[in-house]
């Protein structure tokens, strides 16, 4: 019986990676199999401790094998022996960046194509998702999305067309949009949704026409409102909106001016506020919003001054940047923000450089990345950030490649991507992530 011993130490998960010529995959399921176009592979992993080595058994002909194995095989075969003859090899691979379960299905196709939308998972489990760009001009519909049945359903029509706006669940069940571009100006006209009823309302105006800003819910239920871009050029002001009033009222202003920045609201009911751009340049500072005071204060700055990327507060309090770009690119450098020493320390790099992807906050307290744009296309991978180890890990890949597009975590765990864009045109799919 022979053995055959090869090493693969840089295994992918796209369709697309030049570092493996053979087009070889890998699954992660305890029955794994390996494959290229002339070899597959079945076989189970043994119970040794040792995690990098895996046991496989051949099932097909592998036309990599040495001729000697075929000439040793042919022979027995010939000879009659009447065995089953089963050959053992071993396959030694890296673990630490190797793929995690996790699959994406297709459900419900939305009744328009969209991008730069939003999307908010209601109280009563429902998403909504409003406005955005379709390539020709701004919309003001909207439709909601059943998990339960899987469908899109129109429901009622915003006042105002608008993309790169906000959307934020108010306390008491209803969504306030706010600001955004409707292709032509930039808008300061804000709006309710109340899912009872499926009818949007005007709000009270804010003071500063804004897109590209950010809208934080805060412990209080009141809304605020940080930055943007507006005719005047970056903004450095910031506003409250109060839903017991219906009001909005003007309060400090940031240390720097920015848009295409984050803003996360932190445990301690802080809200951080970090990276974006501001006067042409990248910023790499950061600064806190304390709602008993009114004030902002600087706080330590990012390692990589970038702006569209993502944040995530984790389960353990501190937030985590992923991607974006940069003066020197696009980014797959991700860092972490302990809101207790107010610094920043840079942790596992992502897999691939991605630049308006999504990430979402599971149930697990993992972390899952999806889509982007790298520069030179769209991507369809995706991969989760696990806190305890601080390292990426490629997953299931989604059907259709994406970037602009929403990514909303439901009630039942699963994350919902909707919409989006790829270099073949505006998309009107959704898929669901099932970790």
């Amino acid at each position: 019986m022979s053995s055959q011993h090869i090493q693969m130490n840089a295994w992918t998960t796209t369709d697309t990676d030049l570092s493996n010529p053979h087009n070889l995959s890998k699954s992660t399921n305890r029955n794994k199999t390996v494959s290229n176009d002339s070899c597959k592979v079945d076989g189970n992993q043994n119970h040794s401790n040792d995690q990098n080595n895996k046991r496989w058994t051949l099932s097909e002909y592998c036309s990599s094998l040495s001729p000697l194995f075929y000439g040793l095989l042919l022979g027995a075969l010939i000879g009659g022996l009447g065995l089953a003859i089963v050959t053992t090899f071993w396959l030694t691979s890296s673990d630490e960046n190797a793929s995690t379960t996790g699959t994406w299905s297709i459900t419900g196709t939305t009744n328009y194509v969209r991008y730069i939308h939003t999307a908010s998972v209601l109280t009563n489990g429902k998403v909504l998702v409003a406005g955005g760009y379709n390539g020709s001009g701004s919309l003001n519909s909207s439709e909601l999305y059943d998990p339960s049945i899987g469908v899109w359903t129109n429901t009622g029509s915003m006042n105002y067309a608008r993309y790169r706006h906000t959307a934020s669940i108010l306390t008491n069940g209803k969504v306030l949009v706010v600001g955004g571009s409707d292709s032509s100006i930039y808008l300061n006209s804000t709006e309710l949704y109340d899912p009872s009823i499926g009818v949007w309302t005007i709000a009270s105006s804010m003071n500063y026409a804004r897109y590209l800003h950010t809208a934080s819910v805060l412990t209080n239920g009141k809304v605020l409102v940080a930055g943007g871009s507006g005719s005047s050029g970056y903004l450095n002001s910031t506003e409250l909106y109060d839903p017991s009033t219906g009001g909005w009222t003007t309060i400090g202003s940031m240390n720097y001016a920015r848009f295409r920045h984050s803003a996360s609201v932190l445990t301690n009911g802080k809200v951080l506020v970090a990276g974006g751009s501001g006067s042409s340049v990248y910023l790499n500072s950061a600064e806190l919003y304390d709602s008993s005071t009114g004030v902002w204060t600087t706080t330590g700055s990012i390692n990589i001054a970038r702006e569209w990327h993502t944040a995530s507060v984790l389960t353990n309090g501190k937030v985590l940047v992923a991607g974006g770009i940069s003066s020197s690119g696009y980014l797959n450098i991700t860092e972490l923000y302990d809101p207790s020493t107010g610094v920043w320390t840079l942790t596992g790099n992502m897999n691939y450089t991605r630049f308006r992807h999504t990430a979402s906050v599971l149930t697990n307290g993992k972390v899952l990345v999806a889509g982007a744009f790298n520069g030179t296309g769209c991507l369809n991978s995706s991969e989760l950030y696990d806190p305890s180890t601080g390292v990426w890990k490629t997953t299931g890949s989604m059907n259709y490649a994406r970037y602009i597009h929403t990514a909303s975590v439901l009630t039942n765990g699963k994350v919902l991507v909707v919409d989006g864009y790829n270099l073949t045109g505006y998309l009107n799919s959704s898929e669901l992530y099932e970790p």
